[in-house]
This record gives structure tokens, C-alpha cells and sequence, in this order.
């Protein structure tokens, strides 16, 4: 039986880009890459639904990957991140990071853990990228899944 969707309690205004960013950690996936990388970090922008996917080792890496990104948003695009959206994760909401948030002004907004209905833009690439980020962390031993990460 599939789950009916939750009612949208979601702000109806629209965002400028980068101005809302949700983030989701996919894995771990079967196999580790040739990098060892097991999960898949992405960051995805709500009004242009630009994504940025970063390979992770463990889970406690993505804080680096989301200081280093909210950083270049703002400086090459002149852009200022104004809301995170995340599951609640506790890779998403460490005691720096928050310190982080707060410094730059940003407010982290949580949606339920494991209702995907209320996080649906983070969840639906997440399906098809981790199902893509699967098929390179099986491909042949000459490939790696460090052409996903940041370069």
C-alpha cells in the first residue's frame, strides 16, 4: 500500500537561487569505492534545482563539504545562503555547524526523519543519484568515484 503525502506545510513563496539549500546523505552503498567512499553527500538548490553531489568516507565528512559550499555560493555568486533544510540528521546539525549557521546568519529548518512526503526535494534526486552514484561505486576496478567529488 503506498503512503498518501502529508499535507504541504511548506512556505509557498518562491526562493532566490541559493537562498534555500536541502541537504541529504544517501548510503552506505554496497560496495565502497576504489576511494572508499560509502555515502553520497548532496546539496541541492530549491529555486534553480542546481545539485552538488560530494563522495564521503564517513558521514562526519559532510560538515566540511557544506562549510566549503555554502562559502563558495556566497563569494562566486554573491549569493547569501539564508535557509538549510535537512532530516534532522545529526551529521547536519553538530555543534560547529550550528555555530556556523548562526554566524552566517543562516536558519536551519528540519523536516520529520523519515517522511520523505515533507523533504521531497532533497529525497527524489536522491533515489536516482544514489541508483547513479551505485552503478560507479560497481563499475570496473579502473574507475573511481572521485569524479563526483568537488574539484
Amino acid at each position: 500500500m503506498v503512503q498518501k503525502p502529508f499535507p504541504s506545510n511548506r512556505d509557498k513563496r518562491s526562493y532566490d537561487t541559493f537562498e534555500l539549500l536541502h541537504l541529504d546523505i544517501c548510503g552506505p552503498m554496497e560496495k565502497d569505492s576504489l576511494g572508499g567512499s560509502k555515502y553520497l553527500l548532496l546539496i541541492i538548490d530549491e529555486a534553480s534545482g542546481c545539485m552538488k553531489g560530494f563522495c564521503l568516507r564517513v558521514k562526519s565528512e559532510s560538515e566540511d563539504y557544506i562549510r566549503k559550499y555554502i562559502t563558495m555560493v556566497q563569494t562566486q555568486f554573491c549569493k547569501k545562503v539564508k535557509f538549510v533544510r535537512h532530516d534532522g540528521a545529526r551529521e547536519f546539525a553538530t555543534n560547529s555547524l550550528q555555530l556556523f549557521y548562526e554566524d552566517e546568519g543562516i536558519e536551519q529548518q528540519t523536516t520529520v526523519p523519515y517522511a520523505h512526503q515533507n523533504n521531497r526535494t532533497a529525497i527524489a534526486p536522491s533515489g536516482l543519484s544514489s541508483r547513479s552514484a551505485a552503478a560507479c561505486f560497481t563499475m570496473p576496478s579502473w574507475t573511481s568515484a572521485s569524479g563526483l567529488k568537488q574539484q
